[in-house]
């Protein structure tokens, strides 16, 4: 297990950031919720639930676009980890739109509050089977319309991708090993079915984007359309 400073956990935050940014994390998320948002009317106060921010860059990103849009909204950004949380808060300072908190996302599945989307992001390989499902009754319990996932695929290449591009850009330690240790933890085409299906949602879509990355998208079925 790498020890891990303040310091490291900062730069490991920056360079999901990067990630998020150059390799098609953030464009996982916001081109499915363009979609989404194209039922509702422009008046509509758009609410958004993303749960594992890290550092809120994705949220900060989806109020870029909206803000262009013109369109009301709120987000809220919920991590665990109390220094991802405080990196969150200063990331975000420029977006009053987005409130971040500190909250468990497998303990909301009671949370009195719903959204019309909850997204996830890079946070459902780092959970066992049983947690995993429970992400997922969770996100659909808490989405008045949908939810989107974006995570990892398992493969060889994509293991062997990350750890070349880890060491050729300088990457820090926490990166160099998690971002491995990732992709091993990441979940086959076939797993993301069944876990879907224990979770009573076999009507999610699930969507492969290159190179090795998956999105799930799951509507409530009076809004459900073909993505």
């Amino acid at each position: 297990e790498v020890n891990v400073s303040k310091a490291d956990f900062l730069r490991a935050m920056s360079e999901i950031r990067w990630v998020n940014r150059y390799l098609g994390g953030t464009a996982a998320i916001l081109e499915p919720l363009k979609t989404f948002c194209r039922s509702l009317s422009t008046s509509h106060v758009l609410t958004i639930l993303d749960l594992g921010t890290a550092s809120a860059d994705i949220p900060c990103a989806i109020a870029n676009w909206l803000r262009q849009s013109e369109r009301h909204f709120s987000l809220t950004a919920v991590d665990l980890h109390p220094t991802a949380v405080q990196e969150a808060q200063r990331y975000v300072a420029a977006y009053p739109e987005i409130t971040v908190l500190q909250k468990d996302a497998l303990q909301l599945i009671d949370w009195n509050v719903s959204y019309d989307f909850v997204i996830s992001s890079m946070f459902l390989h780092h959970l066992t089977n049983d947690d995993a499902v429970h992400l997922l009754k969770t996100m659909a319990k808490l989405a008045r319309k949908g939810f989107i996932i974006n995570d990892l695929e398992r493969h060889p290449l994509a293991w062997l991708g990350i750890r070349l591009l880890g060491w050729f850009t300088l990457k820090g330690k926490i990166f160099r090993y998690d971002s491995t240790l990732s992709v091993k933890r990441a979940f086959t085409r076939d797993e993301l079915k069944s876990l879907c299906k224990q979770a009573g949602l076999p009507q999610a879509q699930i969507h492969h984007r290159f190179p090795f990355r998956w999105v799930i998208i799951w509507q409530r079925p009076s809004d459900a359309a073909s993505y």
